[in-house]
C-alpha cells in the first residue's frame, strides 16, 4: 500500500469535513435524554453509543487475537438496557470509542501491509475491517444526531 493512501486512511479515522464526528455528536446530551428512544425509532443515544463501542472492541480484537472468536450477534453487540447504568458508564462509553479510533489508526500506521490478510481472518485484510470500523461509526453518529434531533437536542 503506498505511504499516500495510508495517510489518507489514518486521517480519515480523525476526519471532520465529510460528517459530525463522534464526540461531537454525543457531547453534552441531558443524562435524561441518554436513554430515552424516540417514537418510532429502535436505539437510544445509549445504545447507539454502547453498540458502536462493542462493535468496534470486537474490530479491534479481530485485527489483533490470532485466537479471536466472534461474540453472539446480535446479544453480545448491543447493551442490554435502553441507557446507561450511571454517568461513569456513558463517559467510560464515550472515552473508549475514542481510545479504540486512536489504535485502529495506530495498527493502520504500524502494519507492514495493511492489505494483507488477517490471519485466521478468511480473505479479510487489516485495511478492509479497518474501513469497516470507519463506516459503521459514521453510519451510528448520523443515527445519534438523529435521535437528538428529534428531542430538539441538537443546534446543529
Amino acid at each position: 500500500m503506498p505511504e499516500a493512501w495510508r495517510s489518507i486512511v489514518a486521517a480519515a479515522l480523525d476526519a471532520r469535513e465529510a460528517h459530525v464526528p463522534f464526540e461531537r455528536a454525543v457531547a453534552d446530551l441531558a443524562p435524561e435524554l441518554r436513554g430515552r428512544r424516540p417514537e418510532g425509532l429502535p436505539h437510544s443515544a445509549w445504545e447507539l453509543v454502547e453498540h458502536v463501542r462493542l462493535a468496534q472492541a470486537d474490530l479491534i480484537a479481530y485485527l489483533e487475537d490470532p485466537g479471536y472468536a466472534a461474540p453472539a450477534w446480535p446479544d453480545d453487540y448491543w447493551p442490554a438496557a435502553p441507557g446507561p447504568a450511571s454517568e461513569a458508564a456513558w463517559e467510560e462509553a464515550v472515552a473508549a470509542v475514542g481510545a479504540g479510533r486512536a489504535r485502529l489508526k495506530a495498527l493502520l500506521l504500524d502494519l507492514p501491509d495493511p492489505t494483507a490478510t488477517i490471519p485466521g481472518g478468511g480473505a479479510h485484510t487489516y485495511l478492509r475491517t479497518v474501513l469497516v470500523a470507519l463506516d459503521h461509526e459514521a453510519y451510528h453518529v448520523g443515527q445519534i444526531v438523529l435521535v437528538r434531533r428529534l428531542f430538539g437536542a441538537w443546534a446543529g
